[in-house]
């Protein structure tokens, strides 16, 4: 499979709004799209039935597992795979929020197209009519703001600092996560890397330390910067945009209402055999 690198240097309009640059960790956006060439005739729908089936699918799972979910709609000629990754420190509210969010965006940016691909900044979303599922692959896309250049004392340090997390992340149980460097008079940086779990840990350090090589002349002054790609994420910054609350990672399991009742109904039977021994 052909590599495909999207380069997009990102003047952000909006520093009267937001004067630091980059949102706020509290605010989700749109960070790019991907669609394929209006490639199918759904002369019958049954395409467009199976998509919206697989999209109801992944909205309505991605929280139960985590934050990252895959699933296959249709079959033969009208199949459609389909994935969605949520950032490992937003909410479990953010998560399910931005997942629906994102497909609505999908459906309406690309609405003729069988391989779609959406960032937003808490998510990632992509369905194709071919497997992709374990394939990675090094599609990616970098937003930076190309005025906001770093304190000179604190840029050598910068991608070590970033090597090193792209280094632990695919050692972590969910391939998530996040450090701080302290950069000493200039304050602190923050990084963050993720991979989509359907890759191998060893893959998931290859696809990070690609994009810090592809990026490098891009990211490599820069005090704000993120890296969106089809398999591994990475952000930087020189405030704490990420959380450490309760994350969709960290939220404990929490039996259906079904569940509920089944177990209630083995306690109650428990209980009344007790009471005949």
């Amino acid at each position: 499979m052909q590599t495909l690198y999207l380069v997009v240097p990102c003047v952000i309009f909006f520093l009267s709004v937001f004067p630091n640059g980059f949102c706020l960790a509290d605010t989700n956006m749109k960070s790019g799209s991907q669609c394929s060439e209006a490639d199918y005739s759904d002369t019958d729908g049954t395409f467009q039935t199976n998509l919206r089936s697989l999209l109801d699918s992944l909205a309505s799972n991605v929280v139960e597992h985590h934050g990252f979910y895959q699933n296959v709609a249709g079959k033969k000629a009208n199949r459609v795979y389909g994935t969605v990754l949520c950032r490992g420190d937003i909410s479990v509210s953010n998560c399910s929020d931005c997942t629906l969010n994102s497909t609505r965006v999908a459906t309406n940016d690309c609405p003729m197209s069988n391989d779609v691909t959406i960032w937003f900044r808490w998510c990632f979303l992509r369905y194709s009519n071919e497997s992709f599922f374990g394939d990675m692959q090094q599609t990616a896309v970098t937003i930076t703001n190309e005025t906001d250049f770093d304190d000179p004392s604190v840029v050598s340090e910068g991608l070590p600092f970033m090597t090193g997390i792209a280094a632990e992340a695919p050692d972590k149980s969910f391939m998530f996560h996040t450090a701080v460097l302290n950069a000493n008079k200039s304050g602190k940086r923050y990084g963050m890397a993720q991979c989509t779990r359907d890759i191998s840990r060893e893959d998931c350090r290859r696809c990070l330390d690609a994009q810090l090589v592809t990026f490098r002349t891009v990211i490599g002054n820069k005090r704000r910067w993120e890296i969106y790609g089809s398999n591994c994420f990475m952000w930087y910054n020189d405030y704490q945009f990420y959380s450490n609350g309760s994350t969709l990672l960290s939220a404990a399991w929490r039996p259906s209402s079904c569940t509920s009742s089944i177990i209630g109904f083995i306690l109650a039977v428990s209980a009344a055999l007790l009471m005949f021994f």
